[in-house]
This record gives structure tokens, sequence and C-alpha cells, in this order.
């Protein structure tokens, strides 16, 4: 009879096993469950187990056929039945055991989302990435890895046209801690952009109210300011050429399409942003720079790592379109960043 084994992780850990198994198996009602058990389809470290037993890393789960694959969650079968994403449009800037961050090129789908199953997202070529290493053959990690009732994720979000870092838990803990740390804003997040005009005073803050709307059928719409929930960007000058203008832009809240809002809102819509700015101004813009997206580069996190505590500053290379653009427009190489000129185009080393 043939099996399949899967070996507890922390990620596992802790949960009692019958609970762990109806997430997996959610095609099988917790009876037939405990009847697994109860027959020894199910065993835990090669002997009877029962279903309130409490995993411990390292701990061994196999399955017989009784317990096949067509039960396991559609998370699970889903990969199982089209396999992964073989793209590897992004670049890593960091990587150690507990998370992953890298450079997202502008394009790309951070999820599927309301846009339809887009094929290729973010998080389908991250995992593809993870899961790639190779596997016993009949194993659950052919299926999925770290584990089958958890994944990576994304801990934030960036628009399609929008490039940069993105940060990635790759354990459940790790999840959980940057979620926290951004949802108590214990993260710096450092933009730039190119934008038409100029703000006041060469550094400031916009602090404006963001509302988001929806249409009858729940699909999301423009955000508008000056209503809603309270939103801040703190912005700094960096250099000016002809109508053109390059800042530094720091994400102090995070609400959806803050920083576009924002700064259409003040009167200086970002380059190339088609839905809050000019598209008159942008036809001339992308003929001028060949700019053929919103000129917007999540660049800088600084935050301490979820588990270590150590200190990380990551930075994401400016992408070959933008460096072009701000060419284009007159700049010179030393009008970007010393902290972002310096970043490497290979990955640091772990603390």
């Amino acid at each position: 009879m043939s099996q399949r084994s899967f070996t507890v992780s922390a990620n596992e850990a802790n949960q009692r096993l019958d609970r762990f198994l109806r997430k997996l198996l959610d095609d099988v009602s917790l009876s037939a469950i405990y009847k697994l058990v109860r027959t020894r389809q199910i065993t835990l470290n090669g002997a009877k187990a029962k279903p309130e037993a409490r995993l411990k890393p390292g701990d061994v789960i196999v399955f017989q056929q009784a317990a096949s694959d067509r039960h396991l969650q559609p998370r699970v079968r889903k990969r199982a039945e089209h396999g992964l994403s073989s793209r590897r449009d992004f670049r890593i800037v960091y990587e150690d055991t507990e998370i992953l961050c890298v450079n997202k090129p502008a394009g790309v789908l951070v999820h599927a989302g309301d846009r339809g199953d887009a094929k290729d997202t973010l998080i389908d070529q991250v995992t593809g990435y993870l899961l790639e290493k190779p596997r016993e053959p009949g194993d659950l990690k052919d299926f999925v890895r770290p584990s089958p009732t958890f994944a990576p994720s994304l801990a934030h979000r960036l628009d399609r046209d929008t490039s940069g870092l993105v940060l990635v838990g790759k354990t459940l803990g790790a999840t959980q801690a940057l979620t926290d740390m951004i949802k108590h804003r214990r993260l710096t997040k450092l933009y730039l952009a190119l934008i038409f005009g100029s703000l006041p005073k060469g550094a400031g803050e916009i602090d404006v109210p963001l509302q988001r709307h929806e249409d009858a059928k729940g699909r999301r719409r423009k955000v508008e300011a000056g209503s809603g929930q309270r939103a801040i960007t703190r912005y700094e000058v960096i250099a000016h050429k002809g109508h053109f203008t390059l800042v530094q832009l720091e994400l102090v809240t995070g609400r959806t399409h803050q920083l576009r809002a924002h700064l259409a809102h003040v009167g200086s819509p970002i380059v190339g942003d088609d839905e809050y700015g000019s598209r008159e101004k942008n036809r001339h813009a992308h003929e001028k720079l060949g700019l053929s997206r919103q000129f917007l580069h999540a660049a800088r996190l600084q935050f301490a790592h979820p588990v270590s505590q150590a200190a990380l500053d990551l930075r994401a290379p400016l992408w070959s379109d933008l460096r072009i653009a701000l060419t284009r427009a007159g700049f010179a190489p030393d009008n970007i960043p010393d902290w972002l000129r310096d970043a490497a185009d290979s990955p640091p080393e772990a603390p």
C-alpha cells in the first residue's frame, strides 16, 4: 500500500493532531478522520496515535492510501495539479530561514486579487522559488513546503505598476510578527518617486484623510482625498529638472494608493500615473522619458528582524526603466540618494 509522510515543523507544532488533519484533509469529515487515526490509516511516529495528541517539531505523520491526495485542501491540490510557477521576475534582496525580501519589477501583480486568476503573480513566483529545492518522491512536501497548512505569505502589497521591496514570511511565526510590525508602524518604508511640479519647503508632511470607494459589485474604485481614514506621507525633495522633481517619500500610514492619491491631491501627481494624474502630461512624459508606467519605487525598508531582532536596512536598486527615465529627464547619477546609489544588486548576508 502506497503512503505519504510529513515531518512536523514549527509551523504545525503545539496543535492537536485531529485539528491539524482537519485543516489538511478538508474533504474528510471529522468522524472519518477519527476512524483513519483509529484504524492506523494515519499514524504518528510509526504508531497508533490519539486524536488529541499535541504535535512537536520532528514528529512524522504517515498517511496510507485511504488518506489520499484527493483529500488535500484546495490550495495544496491546485499546486499538485497545475504545478509551480517557473518565472523568476523578481530579484532577491535578502533571505534567511525566516523571511525573504524581493525587488518586484513593475507589471507583476502581487496576488491575483480582484483582477481574475492571473498566473505567475509575485506570490506564485516566490512560492515556486521556495519549493524548487529537491524533495523525496512521495512526500507531502511534493505539494507544499514548509507546511501543508501554511504557505509563504506576503507581508504587504505593492500596486502592479509600482516596483520595489516586498517582504515575505517563510514561517508562520515570522509572518505573524511582520504583520504586527506593519500594523503598529514599527517598520520604515521609503519610496522614490518622480513627480510633475514640486512640493513646498523642500520637505514636509501631507496629512490628508483618504476614502476608498467601491462600485455596486464591490470592486475597488479610485481613492479620494479629503475624507475617510487619516493618512500621513512625509516627503523630501531630492532634485529638480525642468518640469520634474525627484522626491523621497516615507509611508507613515499604509492606505490604499496613499502616495499616488496624496501627491495628486497637492497638485504634483506621479509621472506616468494615469489614474490619478493627467493622461496628456503622461503621454508627453512617455515620449520624452520612454517611461511606460508610474515612476514609483519602494526603495528602502528599515526594521528589526521579526525573530532575531537584528537591525535590517534593505534597499532595492532602481530598475533600468527608471534609471533611463531619470537620465532622459536630465538628472545626474549623483541625484539618486547615496543610500540607494550604493545599494548592491546582490543580497546581503544574514546577520
